[in-house]
């Protein structure tokens, strides 16, 4: 399975920054942006399934 991390804007957009294969790395990726950016107000960080086409 793979994973996607991405950014979900205030007005309900969002665009997927990277893909993983293992969930750990995908965690460990958006709690780095944390720790380094903080955490804003109008946008989150998120990890979930990939979509299959």
């Amino acid at each position: 399975m793979f994973w996607e991390v991405c950014v979900l804007y205030a007005d309900g957009t969002e665009k997927v920054l990277q893909v993983f294969k293992d969930l750990e790395i995908a965690l460990n990726c958006v709690d780095r942006i944390y720790a380094e950016d903080g955490y804003p107000m109008h946008m989150a960080y998120c990890v979930r399934p990939a979509c299959s086409a």
